[in-house]
Parts: structure tokens; sequence; C-alpha cells
């Protein structure tokens, strides 16, 4: 028989531990739900300049008010031009290489940071609920300042859920390429938060975000994504996506109609097509741009 003392004393370590755990299972996902919505800002010191010296930097807003911050690089080579859209925690500065690649192909191209990103205002980022508002005002802003023939969009991530979502509610936009974008924001969550803890957790985060106020079921990419046609769509997806599935990039695929193209990689990281593939990535976006923006 044990000494007196012990039974309290291991009922009060079972009772430290449980409230231990339960203040674990509590927290985590209160601190996932705010890290989505609070990406940590990026910037980059790397400017065009280096390929486009007579870039501008502007300002304008979206529909509530949340000051973006943008370049624009006009172009004299045609009158098509490209927005480059970053994905969720990121910058416009990220995604500076494939701004020159377009410009140096002819188009004049025009990169913004999203709201809570890089160097513009705001404080909540919503994995493209209201990212969908500044595209729209990015879109309305180019139109105005540089008046183009046609207007494109290349998204990554994020960027690329936005920029389905926003060209399946406006005409405004001809063609679309997304690259890694995921169809349905709830499912995302869910899928980074696997990624790292039990599935219990990623319930419990996408509780604490609803319960924060945030949007899962408004402007989602597989609500929006037929209403692109007639303009055109490419889906760019890799299979080694820790994020974004190839189901995501399938679904999103059967779903839109005409004209639509699918490209599937091997081997390939979450927004990594870029750097693993640049020769044939270059070819065939290029292309697909050339075909459904130069000929308008």
């Amino acid at each position: 028989m044990g000494r007196p003392g012990k039974q309290p004393e291991a009922l009060r370590a079972a009772g430290m531990a449980l409230l231990i755990l339960l203040v674990l299972i509590s927290v985590t996902p209160f601190y996932q739900s705010y890290a989505f919505f609070h990406p940590q800002r990026r910037t980059s010191a790397v400017t065009p300049s280096y390929f486009a010296e007579d870039y501008e930097h502007v300002v304008f807003s979206s529909s509530d008010g949340v000051e973006l911050d943008g370049w624009l690089m006009p172009n004299d080579a045609s009158n098509a031009l490209v927005v480059v859209c970053h994905g969720h925690g990121s910058s416009k500065g990220d995604v500076i290489g494939v701004a020159e690649m377009l410009y140096r192909n002819g188009y004049s191209v025009f990169m913004f940071d999203f709201r809570a990103h890089g160097e513009s205002g705001g404080d909540l980022a919503t994995l493209g609920w209201l990212e969908v508002e500044d595209l729209k005002a990015a879109i309305g802003f180019v139109n105005e300042m540089a008046n183009p023939a046609s207007i494109g969009v290349l998204g990554f991530s994020m960027g690329g859920a936005t920029a389905i979502t926003t060209a399946g509610q406006t005409d405004d936009i001809k063609a679309v390429v997304a690259d890694s974008a995921f169809a349905d924001r709830s499912r995302l969550i869910a899928k980074a938060v696997d990624n790292n803890l039990p599935p219990p957790f990623s319930f419990l985060t996408l509780l604490f975000a609803r319960a924060r106020g945030m949007n899962l079921d408004d402007n989602l990419p597989i609500s929006y994504v037929q209403g692109i046609s007639p303009n055109a769509l490419l889906i760019i997806q890799g299979d080694s996506d820790h994020l974004v599935g190839l189901d995501d990039a399938r679904l999103l695929y059967d779903m839109a109609e005409e004209p639509k193209e699918l490209w599937l990689l091997d081997d390939t990281p979450h927004v990594a097509a870029f750097h693993t593939e640049r020769t044939e990535y270059e070819r065939r976006v290029i292309g697909f741009f050339d075909e459904h923006l130069k000929g308008v």
C-alpha cells in the first residue's frame, strides 16, 4: 500500500497536466487563426528599376478605403497589361521575377500589395474574401491610368484564388493564370493546420476564425470559376504542394468552362513552378497571354 499523500499528489499532477492540455487546445487554434489573418509583413528593397526604369510607384484605395501600394510598369511594346498578384504572407517584391518576364515579353505590368501585406494599409488579411475588392480596385486603377486594350492577371496561391474569383465577377479580366490556387479557403486552412497538428486543431482553428468574424464562405474560387468564360483560364499546380493539392486544381479545371488549360507538374512544391521549370513556365504563360490578350 502506498504512503499517505501519494494519491493526492498524483491527482494534482494529473489535474495540472489536464489543465495544460486544455490550455494548449484552446490557445493553439486561437493563435493559428490569428496568424492566418494577421501575417507578418514582408517588404523588399528590390524595385522594378532594374528592368523598367520608368516604373511608377503608386497608391490607390480599395472599395472600403484601405490604401494599397503598387508599381506600374508601362510598356510601349503592346497595349496589353498583366496584373501580378502575390500570395498570403508575401509581397509584390517577392514576385518581381515574373513581372520582369512579362515586361521582357512586351507586356505592361502592374503589381501591388494586398491589404495587410507589404507596404499596403489594413491589418486584416482574409485569404481572398476582401482581397477580391483589392484586385477590383487595381483593375479600375490601371484602366484609368494606363487604359490598356486588354487585361490579364497572374496570381500565386491566395493571389491566384483571388484572380479566379474576381474574373468570375467581372468581364474586365480577359485571361487568368492561377498558380497554386486553392478552391476553398476552409480546406486550405484545415490542410495547413493538419500539416503540423492533429485533426481536432484544424476544426478548432476554423471555429475560432468564424468566431472572430472571418467570412469563410463568400468569394470562393469554387463558386465563381464557371463565370470566367468566355474569358480564358490557365491553372498551374505542382504535385508536391503541402498546401494546395492536385484535387483543388482538377476541381477548378473541371468546373471551369472553355477556354481553359491545366498544367500539372511533377515534384513541384507550392508556387515553385516558375523557379523549377522557368523556361517551360515562360513558354506556356507567355503563349497563353499572347493568345488571349494580344489578339483582343
